[in-house]
């Protein structure tokens, strides 16, 4: 059995080596058929029934790229073996349905209506053909002109069997193709959606790194100038200073390690510390305000509650801007404004200092832009952000909350 399906398998794999041994193998037995059933009453030479006999089963061989032009060769090589009264070989009949089976099997699915008629046409051409050869009359038994419609109904039937043999074979090849195409699209799909998720998260992590270590460390690094310039004069408040620096210290440590053990965990629950939201921001501006910047909050609008991801979108929203303020704007003051809406929630972060920085200040300024931009698009809202004409810097970001469950 084993064997049997290596050997089926093998001619699967190799077309066209297939359909040379068939070709040769009806070939040998039409010749044999021909010269054993071959009489010396013949209307023709023997040397034009052998050449007409390989015309009609040589076109086998490209029945897989021309279905109906081999179809139409082996029906008119047929019908002329009728007309000349050439002693029929059975193996020229096979061919013919062969060729129905690849016209069925092969034949573009672009011409498949033109095919059918074709092939339809073909078989009454036939039937009529054969008609005329029903040997009727007085003389003929009734019983001989029923057996001989009963052949040619007999071969009408095999070739629309074959013929529908072939549509069943080529509508499950071509099934069979879309599920390999399907496949790959998929396995394709997989690889991309396996990169983007990649891409995507190193972006969310290099975003999260850049709010947590951004914020703290330049708040510790403004702390830290203004108590080196009191520390003599007014070390009261120098200490102060350095106990904010602490403060600041110990919520960088805290909000890294909480990172950092959310990105170690293989479920991906974080249950080290709560993310930031709004709730969060009054403890953001005090230590703003401690760190040198005075901040206003203004609250407008019917305060809800609000979707996770977008509650941690504000905070950062706010402290990036903020912290870009207090390191590029100067001496300044900054207004934080939140807008309740029904469909949404509007965060304006204003100053009015000098932003006109150069160097790798701006670049990293140009990165905390970045990430403000891509959360608020993470969302669907809209960003803005740029110099005011009168002076100052403003940063704007509206985030949807329809289609987020709360």
């Amino acid at each position: 059995m084993k064997q049997i399906k290596s050997v089926a398998r093998w001619f699967i794999l190799h077309p066209i080596s297939t359909d040379i041994l068939v070709t040769l193998a009806f070939a040998v037995l039409a010749l044999l058929n021909l010269y054993v059933n071959w009489g010396a009453d013949s209307s023709i030479p023997a040397i034009w029934a052998v050449v007409l006999t390989l015309l009609i089963v040589m076109p086998l061989l490209l029945r897989r790229r021309y279905p109906l032009l081999v179809l139409g060769l082996i029906t008119i090589g047929i019908l002329i073996y009728r007309y000349l009264n050439i002693p029929e070989s059975s193996f020229t009949v096979y061919a013919l349905l062969l060729a129905y089976f690849g016209a069925g099997a092969y034949g573009k699915s672009n011409y498949r209506d033109w095919v059918r008629a074709i092939a339809g046409i073909v078989v009454i051409g036939m039937l009529t053909y054969s008609v005329f050869f029903v040997e009727t009359g007085s003389n003929a038994p009734a019983r001989t002109i029923l057996y001989q419609i009963s052949v040619i109904l007999l071969n009408v039937f095999l070739f629309a069997a074959a013929w529908w043999i072939g549509e069943i074979f080529r509508t499950l090849r071509e099934r069979e193709i879309q599920l390999q195409e399907r496949t790959v699209q998929l396995e394709n799909e997989r690889d991309e959606n396996a990169r983007r998720a990649v891409l995507d998260e190193r972006v969310r992590i290099a975003r999260e790194l850049h709010d947590v270590v951004a914020h703290h460390v330049s708040v510790m690094g403004i702390q830290a100038g203004a108590a080196r310039r009191v520390l003599k004069q007014q070390p009261e408040k120098a200490n102060d200073m350095l106990s904010q620096i602490e403060s600041s210290s110990r919520s960088a440590v805290v909000e890294l390690q909480r990172l950092l053990g959310f990105l170690r965990q293989q479920n991906q629950v974080d249950d080290i510390a709560p993310q930031p939201g709004f709730k969060q921001i009054e403890g953001l501006l005090e230590q703003i305000r401690a760190a040198g910047l005075p901040v206003e909050l203004k609250i407008a609008g019917q305060i809800m509650p609000l979707p996770t991801s977008i509650d941690l979108a504000v905070y950062r929203i706010v402290q990036e801007a903020l912290t870009n303020t207090l390191k590029h704007a100067g001496p300044a003051s900054a207004k934080v404004n939140i807008q309740y809406t029904e469909n949404g929630i509007t965060v304006e972060i204003e100053d009015n200092g000098n932003s006109a920085v150069t160097g790798p200040e701006s670049e990293n300024k140009g990165r905390g832009l970045i990430g403000m931009r891509e959360r608020v698009s993470l969302h669907g809202g809209e960003f803005q952000a740029g110099r005011l004409p009168q002076g100052g810097f403003l940063v704007r970001a509206t985030l949807p909350l329809t289609g987020w469950t709360k």
